[in-house]
């Protein structure tokens, strides 16, 4: 009740006219008059929301809208007569089988032995239960950082190694904690 009472009181006198003249006298300064700029320059561009993870040593990022849950490992079996390195085989997600594909093996990015005992007790590895139209995929990551939001103009171009190799699934970079993040196309790495 306290705190209720703190948040409910009556401003003090004077303090709504005064932050009125403030905010009415910044209107016309230049600090103003730029961020109107910045933010029209900003409307005409799109955010884009990433999930950012670890796969090894590698942050790449998928569109947010693709992901619909994280959850603990579990237990993958493998497909009888099926020795698919990039087909791990099924795993049960909440009563759910679904497909389990190794982006490590797709993207030939190498895992790190022993991760667990270099990292915090918070990171840990998560299964991520991706849809791609209509199609459900389960794959394994190192750690997840969570939702990221960019605008579309601060979408790197793909470093010219990664650009020229055969198969690459990078479209750019992202710049996120004074780390390069691959952002990677989601209509090619599903497609495969």
């Amino acid at each position: 009740s306290a705190g209720r009472g703190l948040l409910e009181r009556e401003a003090p006198d004077g303090y709504r006219s005064y932050w009125t003249q403030l905010l009415a006298e910044t209107q016309g300064t230049s600090m103003t008059s730029s961020l109107v700029k910045k933010a029209a320059l900003l409307q005409g561009t799109k955010t884009i929301s990433v999930i950012v993870f670890r796969l090894g040593e590698e942050w790449v990022a998928l569109p947010a809208k693709l992901f619909k849950e994280l959850t603990p490992p579990t237990q993958i079996h493998s497909l009888p007569h099926r020795s698919d390195e990039l087909l791990l085989g099924l795993a049960n997600v909440r009563g759910e089988i679904l497909m389990c594909v190794s982006l490590f093996q797709l993207l030939n990015i190498p895992p790190i032995a022993n991760s667990q005992q270099k990292m915090s007790p918070v990171v840990y590895q998560r299964m991520a239960v991706v849809v791609f139209e209509g199609n459900s995929w389960v794959f394994t990551v190192d750690e997840v950082y969570g939702v990221h939001r960019f605008q579309e103009t601060e979408l790197g171009n793909a470093p010219a190694v990664i650009s020229k190799a055969q198969d690459t699934y990078t479209t750019g970079t992202i710049s996120w904690h004074n780390k390069k993040v691959n952002y990677l196309d989601a209509e090619l790495l599903f497609y495969n």
